[in-house]
Formats: structure tokens, C-alpha cells, sequence
């Protein structure tokens, strides 16, 4: 069976990741509350939540808890995922 192939114009990390997550995963490397990561990623903030549970799941990130809001931050793990997404942009 041959190896799947990356569209050329995705970044590696939405192929692995997926768009949404890929774009969440960046907005947590400066600290995003959930409707920051949804407004970067162009989802609703229910959808947003749903892709930071599975990215703090998989131990990409952490969130904590302050008041009403969510702060969704890095772990070691997710800063090194984006640092090896060569060719991905992290802006």
C-alpha cells in the first residue's frame, strides 16, 4: 500500500494534526483563552473546546482554570511538536 502523501501546500503539522487543531496548538504557544484559540482557528468556541480537550489529552497542552476563563498553554511536548513542524507556519 503506498505511503500517504501530503497535499503540497499543507504544512506538515495540519496534516498530522489537522487544520483546526494544528491552529490551535500554535494560538497556545503565546496563551490563548478558548474563544482567542476559536476566533485563530475560525471555529466556534464549543469547537474549540472540544479540540483543547483533545490536545491537553495527548499532552500538547495544558489548560488552567481562572475565573470564567480557560487559559490553554504548552506542555515540553507540544513546544517541541511545533519546533520539528519544519516548513509549518507558527505565526
Amino acid at each position: 500500500m503506498p505511503a500517504p502523501t501530503s497535499h503540497p501546500d499543507s504544512p506538515p503539522l495540519n496534516v498530522l494534526l489537522g487544520p483546526t487543531r494544528a491552529a490551535i496548538l500554535r494560538a497556545s504557544a503565546t496563551g490563548s483563552t478558548t474563544t482567542e484559540a476559536a476566533r485563530r482557528a475560525g471555529v466556534t468556541p464549543t469547537t474549540a473546546s472540544h479540540h483543547t480537550a483533545v490536545l491537553c489529552d495527548a499532552g500538547l497542552i495544558t489548560s488552567h482554570r481562572h475565573a470564567n476563563t480557560v487559559l490553554h498553554t504548552l506542555t515540553p511536548l507540544g513546544a517541541a511538536l511545533l519546533r520539528t513542524g519544519a516548513g509549518d507556519d507558527t505565526s
